[in-house]
């Protein structure tokens, strides 16, 4: 039983850690749609910052962010967790990390006007995403795929209304799915304004299902 119980509180710092991890690299790519003199690279993305620059950094490491929070969340709640109690550490955290990419990456003003931006960066960032309409990209297999989205959240609702467990799990395993196939949809984009949007408008998807069960 106490081994259970240290092995349940191990998965939850992972989790956490995961989705601090995660935080972190959405927030350093959300600031990095303008140029900096210098940039925090994961290394599995260096080839995207040599191809196609800071902004196709900025979509990738919003992306990689995203899915990172999203597996985070996912692992916290597999092992009895409240969404709620990580949503809000994430919270923190968020504006954390956007207080201090800020505060490193500039010297000509006061920390207080550094938060202050911080804090409106991030809530522009968020607005941006929970306000934003469907893009277009004039190809049905997008409209497709986000068609897909809306049925998978109307199932989720359902399924969390009724309390049926096993009916929640397998559509969060069609949702990983999902934002793996959002993922390769993506690569197919080519211009960097059209991934963009893709990646902020998953992320309000994102936003959207994990609504469903704080």
């Amino acid at each position: 039983m106490e081994k259970n119980k240290t092995l349940t509180v191990a998965e939850k710092v992972k989790a956490c850690a995961m989705t601090l991890i995660g935080v972190g690299i959405f927030s350093q790519g959300t600031l990095y749609f303008k140029e900096q003199s210098s940039y925090n690279i994961p290394r599995i993305l260096y080839p995207v910052y040599t191809t196609l620059g800071n902004k196709g950094l900025a979509v990738a490491m919003i992306v990689l962010g995203l899915a990172l929070i999203y597996f985070g969340f996912a692992r916290w709640k597999n092992h009895g967790g409240k969404v709620i109690t990580l949503g809000a550490i994430t919270g923190v955290f968020l504006v954390g990390f956007f207080s201090i990419l800020l505060l490193t990456g500039s010297k000509k003003t006061t920390s207080d006007d550094l938060i202050k931006d911080s804090d409106e960066r991030h809530s522009k960032v968020m607005e941006d995403m929970k306000t934003m309409e469907r893009p277009e990209f004039g190809d049905a297999q997008y409209d497709k795929h986000f068609d897909n989205f809306e049925t998978l959240l109307v199932k989720y609702k359902q399924a969390n209304q009724a309390k049926d467990t096993t009916a929640v799990a397998l559509l969060q395993k069609d949702f990983e799915a999902w934002n793996l196939q959002s993922n390769e949809l993506m690569t197919k984009l080519e211009g960097i304004k059209d991934k963009q949007q893709m990646a902020l408008y998953n992320g309000k998807l994102f936003m959207e299902w994990q609504a469903v069960n704080p």
